[in-house]
Order: structure tokens, then sequence, then C-alpha cells
């Protein structure tokens, strides 16, 4: 939903229709007849109603984004949001803050995530002089920010507009409304014209009288509503999720999520909770974990690291006491070496990459001349130890090994070079995955972990939530091959950002609905291309901006809340719409056959109106806004026809031996009035099933108001008393109604099944 609130009045204001009832009322108004402008209330109720929801949707919807603004500090002490930036503006940016535009270091240094941009989940170090990218992230340090390029002008905002542009998301209800809408358009001038030239010239009823002929026609061809309660269904599904901080930005959106079969996934964030955990400490022989983590707590108490792991370790090991050292040099932890070092008079502590420490080890050692050094026992603080004996160095590498394999980051904590424990860290699950992969895998939803990372690390952790395969990397894949391995596969390591695209297409070229979840400015090219794309509220403005909604707390276990809300839209729509309907399809019919059989169209203005607001038009909102999770099934413009087609056949029968029977013009008027009512009630009825005490009680009070309008208003309706046969056909007709309807569904189902 982008558009401003005068947007929403003139979208609902200026429309063809709006337009086709205003002359019909001016029409109408010059004939005198005005109880037949009782269609203009619903008219008007319509509009005010569909204005009043939409307005308040995006009054909501609107808070809810100001409420997640980015704001920054700037290097003169002043606060301004990401939209108020301006290049030559110093920023500020710490642990955690997302880069909000291109610029240059000028001071400071900082671990910066790249992989909003790259894909891939490396730190990498910044310092002056060097260049950032808007929707990098900083892990730890400090920095000052030169913006050169803000707004529409950085690098990221070029490439969402590039992806924004003529993007219209995926919608089969809003495609078979359209259809509905433009065949009406079509449809209704042409038949206006012809009905009024005939009535006038061919059958010489008088002017007024044709007039209101041909209005009753065109209100009844019009599904007045039907756009108006689609749009009130879906901006009141947004306001829903909004309240669930999800942040709906395309209004049918939920509808295609709903429909989805093939749900793409990123690791990071959306499986995992994207912070890093100390879940084990494997021990070397002559070490405790107590003592490992006394002496975690002393070296985290000196070094500056401030990044994933860093903050890991500290948690890891809080309320232990800290071993104390002297410290006599410190290097932190950088992304060239990959670990962190401390020399102390204990000797040199290390921790990180275990290949890496132990290399930096050997180096150190041949620089020294290859001199003999101390045993580990002895804890020297010799820099030059030949480490441990290559039978532990190795045996810890290939314990790290299968560690790794299985999803975690094993760093190495090392003295002199020799191993004293490994550290195994996780990005562990969010709460609820596996809750919601069972509930996509039940769906029949098929789900695919598509991922920058190690695709052992990626195969662990899918794994770990439900998914399960082999994972493949896409290292050296190339595009020719990636359609059977989306076939073949769920879990995709080392994926570049085109891949991930031309993997979205190939799903869509083999005729699923595509959703795809994503965070950083590497996803924009897949987002643009799934049917609905969902971004993370703590992703990339690049990936928010392009998405059709965002999930603001970023759970993944969001999901399931909006499939129902999507399920809901569409099935609910897809009742209703075929009440709608069956009034605009005899109406056609009832057109066709007062060209050509009838003296003057059977009903006026007001008849339809009274039967329309009955029958569809105040049920409609009912069931539009009640519970309904039931899976989507079968083509949205299919299932409303198969259901609206008996209805209007079954008026079209009724009027036409209505016509048979003798009579005036005002009693043939009247028996038609009152077969429609009935006929329009049964639909309601059979729409209404399974029965519910609520459609229950709206199908009495419908039924009841009909009574009461056909009583008590039927001047008002220009109903006349019947004779004795005339009465005896509407009883006989409301008897044979259900039955009639049961026989005509049937054989449409009979005729669609057999292709006939």
């Amino acid at each position: 939903m982008t558009h401003s609130y005068w947007d929403i009045v003139r979208r609902q204001t200026f429309t063809l229709f709006n337009a086709v009832n205003l002359v019909l009322a001016l029409l109408i108004a010059w004939t005198g007849a005005w109880q037949n402008m009782f269609f203009v209330g619903t008219v008007l109720t319509n509009w005010l109603i569909g204005m009043i929801q939409e307005i308040r949707a995006r009054r909501t919807l609107n808070q809810l984004a100001l409420l997640h603004q980015d704001t920054y500090h700037l290097a003169d002490g002043r606060t301004v949001t990401r939209d108020a930036l301006e290049p030559g503006m110093v920023v500020v940016l710490e642990q955690g803050d997302q880069v909000p535009c291109d610029g240059t270091v000028t001071s400071g240094t900082g671990e910066v995530d790249e992989s909003q941009q790259t894909g891939e989940s490396e730190e990498v170090q910044r310092t002056a002089g060097d260049r950032l990218l808007s929707g990098m992230t900083i892990i730890s340090g400090r920095l000052e920010l030169r913006a050169d390029a803000t707004g529409d002008n950085t690098r990221a905002a070029k490439l969402m507009h590039e992806a924004r542009s003529h993007k219209k998301f995926r919608s089969p209800l809003r495609d078979a409304i359209d259809t509905i809408v433009r065949f009406c358009t079509i449809a209704i001038i042409p038949c206006g014209v012809l009905l009024f030239v005939r009535s006038v010239y061919a059958t010489q009823v008088p002017v007024k009288q044709a007039i209101n002929s041909m209005a009753a026609a065109l209100i009844g061809m019009i599904p007045e509503g039907l756009v108006v309660l689609t749009s009130i269904a879906l901006a009141v599904a947004s306001v829903k999720l909004a309240k669930e901080q999800v942040l709906v930005q395309q209004l049918y959106c939920s509808e295609t999520l709903a429909r989805t079969d093939v749900l793409c996934l990123d690791k990071t964030g959306t499986l995992t909770q994207g912070k890093m955990t100390l879940v084990k400490i494997l021990t070397q022989p002559g070490w405790t974990e107590q003592d490992v983590k006394q002496i975690l707590a002393g070296l985290y108490a000196v070094l500056p690291d401030s990044n994933a792991t860093a903050v890991a370790i500290r948690r890891g090991c809080e309320g232990v006491p800290a071993r104390f050292f002297t410290v006599q040099d410190m290097k932190p932890f950088a992304s060239a070496t990959k670990f962190s070092k401390v020399v102390t008079r204990q000797g040199t502590w290390c921790v990180g990459a275990l290949s890496n420490i132990l290399a930096d080890a050997q180096n150190q050692w041949a620089a020294d001349g290859g001199s003999a050094a101390a045993s580990p026992s002895q804890s020297t603080p010799s820099a030059s130890s030949e480490a441990a004996s290559p039978a532990s160095a190795d045996q810890a590498l290939r314990t790290q090994e299968i560690w790794a394999s299985r999803g975690y980051r094993v760093l190495a904590l090392t003295l002199d070079g020799t191993p004293v424990a490994l550290l195994l860290l996780q990005d562990p699950l969010k709460p609820d995955v596996r809750q919601t992969v069972g509930y996509f895998r039940k769906q029949g939803v098929d789900l695919k972990v598509i991922s920058g990372d190690d695709p052992a690390t990626v195969q662990a952790i899918a794994n770990e939530a439900g998914i399960t395969g082999k994972a493949v990397s896409m290292q050296h894949v190339g595009a020719q091959d990636i359609p059977v391995l989306m076939q073949t596969h769920s879990i995709f390591g080392r994926v570049t950002p085109d891949q991930k695209k031309a993997m979205v297409q190939a799903l869509q070229v083999q005729g699923h609905v595509v959703a795809m979840t994503g965070d950083g400015v590497n996803d924009v090219l897949a987002l643009k291309a799934a049917d609905c794309s969902i971004a993370m509220g703590s992703g990339s403005q690049a990936a928010r901006a392009v998405s059709s909604m965002i999930l603001l707390n970023n759970q993944f276990d969001d999901l399931p809340g909006i499939v129902v809300q999507g399920r809901r839209v569409i099935n609910n729509i897809q009742r209703t719409a075929s009440l709608f309907l069956v009034k605009t399809l005899f109406s056609f019919g009832l057109t066709l056959l007062t060209l050509v059989f009838f003296r003057v169209y059977p009903f006026e203005p007001v008849q339809l109106s009274v039967i329309s607001a009955l029958a569809t038009g105040i049920p409609s909102f009912v069931l539009t806004l009640e519970p309904n999770d039931s899976r989507v099934q079968g083509s949205f413009l299919k299932n409303v026809l198969s259901r609206a087609v008996p209805g209007a056949f079954n008026v079209l029968i009724l009027v036409t031996i209505a016509r048979l029977l003798p009579g005036t013009r005002a009693q043939f008027s009247t028996m038609a009035t009152l077969v429609a009512g009935i006929n329009a009630l049964w639909v309601l009825f059979f729409v209404c099933q399974p029965m519910t005490r609520i459609r229950a009680a709206l199908v009495a009070f419908m039924a009841a108001g009909f009574v009461i309008a056909v009583l008590f208003f039927g001047k008002l309706m220009f109903l006349v008393p019947l004779d004795l046969w005339q009465l005896v056909f509407v009883i006989a007709a409301a008897v044979a109604i259900p039955f009639v309807l049961r026989l005509l569904s049937a054989l449409e189902r009979r005729i669609l099944k057999t292709g006939m």
C-alpha cells in the first residue's frame, strides 16, 4: 500500500462504475421515479465504507512504518533520520548500526558485515579511507562516515528502483476481479443503448419508462461493491497483520502467500536468531571447562573486541571469576588474521581460527630462527614455541572439521600455539522454527534454503529445522543446471545474488508460486522476481523497500498467520463474489431476452436494489470478515462462476415462465421480483454452507427483511396484487428453487468434469 490519502479518495471516487451510476441517477431523477434511486444509497455506502477502511489501514501502516524509521547521530551532535541525510554530513556509526548511505570512512576502525551487498557472511575490517555502501552493518568498533551519496542516489536505492520498476505482484484474485470488471465495462454501455433504443422505437415504450427499464438492467449488471468489498477485506487483513508487527506494502501479497507452493528461505535471520551463542567447550587434556571459562573471561576483559563472536563468548562466561593477566601486548580480532591475540607473562593466548593460529605460530617460530621453545606444560611466554605435538594439533583440526560439518562455528583457545580448548558457537534456531516448517510441510509447501554461507553449515541448520536433504554448493554451478537442481534438492550454499534470482525464476517456469524471504541488497533481484517477497525488519533498506511485506520483529513464525489472513480473504471473497455475480449474470441474460423476446425489462431499479441489498450487499460484508482458514483450492474465477451460474440460470428460467403467464406488465414485474428475491435467498443459503450460528442468523434476518419489504413496502417497490395462478406459480417456484439449484449445480459439475 503506497497510496496517499488523496490517491485513495480519488481512486475510490472517480471510477467508471461511479460515473455510470451518477448518469443513471440523473436520468431517473428526470423521470420523477424517486424510489428507483434507492441504489444511490448503496453506492454511497460502498464508497464511504471502502474509503474509510482503506484510509484507516493506510494510517495504521504509516504509523507503524514511522515507529520503525531509522535515526542516526552526526559527528556535530545532531540526530537525523535516514531520509534527512545529505551529502557531506558525517555520520557516527557504532556496533549494530546499518550504514544509511554510500560514503567514505574519515576516522575510526571497525568490523563491517558486508553480506547485505555480497551475500558472504564475512566480517571485513574497515578504517579511514575505505568506502562503505548503504545496507552494510557495523559489527564492532566505531566509525565516522562522510556521506557521498544519500537517498535515491545510493547504489542500494538505484538497485531498488530498478527492481521495483514495472513490478506487479502476482494475484489471481485481482486478475479475476479485473476480468469481471472489464467484461461489465465492455458490455454495459452497448447493452444499455440497445435496450433503450428497442424500448422506445421498436416496442413504443414511453421514454421515461424506457429509461427506468434501462437503468434497472444496467444497475443489475454492475457488481457494485465487489471491488470495494475486496479492498476492504484486504485492508482489514493488513491492519490485523500490522498489529502482529507485519507491515504490508502490497495489498494482494497476503493472498499470494496463501497460494504459495514453494517458499525460499535464507538461513541467517530467518531460520536462525542472527546472534551467536557459546554452546559447548571441548577441552584438551589437562584443562577443565571451568579453567577455560576463567581464562576467556580474563582475556575478554582486556580485549576490545565487540563482534558477535566476542559478545557470545562474554555472555557464555558470565558469572565466572576472571583469571587475572599481566598484559604485555595485544592484537584485537581482525578479519585478515581471523583471531585475537593477548601476550601475557604466562604466554601468548589466541582465540580464533585454529589453522590461522597454527600458521601464525609457525611463522613466528621461523622468524625467531627455529629456536627451541618450552613445552606447553611449562606455560612459558615464548611466542616461538613449536606448539603442541603435530599429533595433538592434527587431532584438534580433525575435531574442528567434524563439528563444523554439523553447523557449528569452531574457534580454538591456544597457549603459545598449543590447543587448550575448542569453542563451539552456533547461531541457534528461532524458537518456533520447527513448528513453522512443519506447518508449511503439512500445507504442501516445498521449502528451499538458499544461502551464501558454507554448504555444510547451511545443511546442518536446515536439517535441524526439519528441512531434510544434502546441501548443494552453487560455487561452480552454471545457469543451465539450475532448473534440474531446483527439482531435486532443497538446500543450497555459496549462492550468488544472480543465482538466487535464476533459482526463483526456474521454479516459476516449472509452474510454482514462489515466495522469497531476504534481508540484504544481494537478495533484491530474487525478491523482485518472486511472486511474494518478504523482508526482515532488520534487513537492508533496499530489501525492505522492494518487498511486498516486512516482518518487523524478524520472526519466521509470523508467516503462518499471514497465510491464514490470505486464505480468509480469498475464501470469503470467493464466497461473496458469487452472490454479486448471480445478479450480474441474470441481468445480462434478461437484457438479451428483452432485446429478442420481452417487451420491456422485467424489473424496476428499486426492486433490484432491495434484492441486492438483502441477498448480496449486507451478507457479503458479514461473510467477508468472518474467520476462514480453509486451504485455497482451484481457480478463483472458476469457483465463483460455478456457484453463480446455476443461480443466474434459474432466474432466467423462472422469469421466462412468468412472462408466459397471462397478466399485466406490473404483475409480470412483481412475479419476477418475488422469484428473483427468493432465488437470491436460496443462493445465499447454499453459499453459507456449512451453516454456523452466525450464518443461520444472517440468512434468517435477510429472509425476514425480504418478507417485510414485500408486505409493508410493496407499493414503494412497484409491487401489485397477483391473481390465483400467478400466486400459485410463485409458491411453486419458492418450493422448487432449491431442488432446481442443486440439479443445475450437479449438471454444471458434470459438464465441467467431462469437458462437454
